[in-house]
């Protein structure tokens, strides 16, 4: 009988990542449903950080530290009022989803914990369903507060809340 593969938490730079790792961060973004699936691998590729969660060897977690394109950055600035210049936020904490059989221990926390302290000076925002408690207390722990308006997401019949994390620059 083999010992069960510990859990465990990492995070990585998307280069560094494999095809196959790729393909399964794609795969569980896609598990979430809140995410247009057109272009996602793309946009996975080109992040700047991902996160992984694993449970006895298989993918439970992920979150991903990207850069939002001036589109993306326009749409969320305007369904909140809140400006989002590149400058003060240069990133986009997203893509954080938890396999429903393995949340309530922590694992969005310990994963985007991961990605913040590898870029813990740089500001970033967050967006979340308004009814995402525990996404809130997520955020709320890493230092982001809520700021603008409550919109209409454009993917499903949610309301979002904007977060942002201002530079940490002394």
């Amino acid at each position: 009988m083999t010992a069960p593969i510990p859990d465990a938490v990492i995070a990585k730079a998307s280069t560094d990542c494999s095809p196959e790792e790729l393909q399964a961060f794609v795969a569980v973004v896609r598990e979430g449903g809140e995410v247009d699936p057109n272009g996602l691998a793309e946009r996975v590729r080109r992040a700047r950080l991902l996160s992984f969660a694993r449970e006895n060897g298989q993918l439970v977690g992920v979150a991903g530290l990207k850069f939002p394109s001036i589109n993306h950055r326009r749409e969320v600035e305007h369904g909140s009022g809140a400006r989002l210049a590149a400058d003060p936020y240069p990133f986009e904490l997203g893509w954080v989803f938890v396999s429903p059989s393995s949340r309530g221990g922590g694992k969005s926390l310990a994963l985007c914990t991961e990605l913040v302290k590898r870029e813990p000076s740089s500001g970033m925002f967050a967006t979340s369903r308004a009814n995402n408690v525990a996404m809130h207390r997520t955020l709320a722990k890493l230092g982001f507060l809520r700021i603008g308006a409550e919109w209409q997401s454009g993917q499903n019949p949610a309301m979002l809340w904007l977060f942002a994390r201002a530079s940490q620059l002394s």
